[in-house]
């Protein structure tokens, strides 16, 4: 919250508390942890206010913000934060903890994403009202504005997401080019032996797991390009018009299939949604000589996911999403079978 308090001063962006003001600390949220002004309510996003206000403790901040988000950890241990302002209309990461102010960060992908789908593709994005560092750069902030919006749902809602995502991503990944590069080059080092262990495991039936073999000792190319990162369906906005993604955090050059892989389990049969992708794509993915076809490339998306299992289990433990990881992995498993019957 001090940080915070700092981030508010310097950035013109954002009001700033002249005093201090009283919040309401829950962790009943559908978000992490959050303190909330006590008067916030409507005029934040959904999932903002506890679900269940029961059990808040009161604390004093000299922050201006409505309402108080604690992040969870990224690859680089860097503690995050998310200020959400009603009447201004904007939010504010801040993310701090940073051994290296050099070293990328979700707070710099995220920068580099708005800017550039600014440039090809705007609107998809949301508006980009301030970005900056304080102590010495050891920690940033970036400013954007609040996007009201509806989350798809349900099978045909996601097909629909897809659909407007692929169109729309797919403009930007036309204009700044897609390069090929060999799986080999962009599986991890440990995915050999991550994938044999769910193998013999089980998890995977075995004609299945073979014909997977077979796909990935041909070290074909895939598709790569710009990508937002985590195109899962709480990223994605409906608002008139088409869609708008948010948390860009993770945003960076992948294997197009792979970001699109994570809409593609849960949009319907793989077949219909596959030949759907490949039309909105205008044939960029899949289609160029010694590349895997877009059904193929799809299906190594979900076997690169599936091999880390056991890493994600150990994830979900902690945060109380077993049940939720154990069905999307089987839909995941489920996939890897219709994928290799479509050839």
């Amino acid at each position: 919250m001090a940080a915070l308090a700092v981030v508010e001063h310097r950035s013109s962006a954002l009001p700033a508390a002249l005093r201090w003001r009283n919040f309401e600390v829950s962790g009943a949220t559908a978000y992490q942890p959050s303190a909330r002004q006590p008067a916030a309510g409507t005029e934040l996003p959904a999932g903002i206010v506890p679900t269940d206000p029961a059990g808040t403790t009161a604390v004093t901040a000299p922050v201006r913000a409505d309402a108080v988000v604690t992040g969870k950890y990224d690859h680089g241990r860097q503690a995050r934060m998310r200020g959400f302002y009603g009447e201004e209309q904007v939010s504010v990461r801040v993310q701090a903890g940073s051994r290296d102010p050099g070293r990328s960060h979700g707070v710099s992908r995220s920068v580099r994403a708005a800017e550039l789908v600014a440039a090809h593709c705007p609107g998809l994005a949301p508006a980009l009202r301030d970005h900056g560092s304080v102590f010495g750069g050891r920690t940033a902030y970036l400013v954007e504005q609040i996007v009201d919006g509806a989350v798809p749902v349900g099978k045909d809602g996601v097909l629909a997401a897809l659909t407007a995502v692929a169109r729309d991503l797919g403009s930007v990944q036309r204009a700044v080019g897609l390069e090929p590069r060999r799986l080999s080059s962009v599986l991890p080092a440990d995915f050999p032996e991550q994938w044999q262990a769910v193998v013999e495991d089980g998890l995977v039936p075995p004609d299945s797991a073979a014909a997977v073999d077979r796909l990935i000792a041909r070290d074909d190319f895939l598709d790569v390009s710009f990508t937002h990162g985590d195109l899962v369906a709480t990223n994605i906005l409906r608002v008139p018009g088409g869609v708008i993604l948010v948390d860009w955090e993770f945003a960076g050059f992948a294997p197009v299939a792979f970001d699109l892989a994570k809409l593609h389990i849960n949009a319907g049969p793989p077949g219909p949604a596959v030949d759907l992708l490949d039309r909105t794509l205008k044939g960029a993915v899949g289609h160029r000589h010694g590349h895997y076809t877009l059904a193929e490339q799809l299906l190594l998306a979900h076997v690169e996911v599936i091999s880390r299992l056991e890493r994600r289990m150990s994830k979900a433990r902690r945060t109380r999403r077993v049940p939720q990881l154990q069905r999307q992995t089987r839909r995941r498993v489920r996939a890897l079978g219709e994928l290799l019957a479509l050839g």
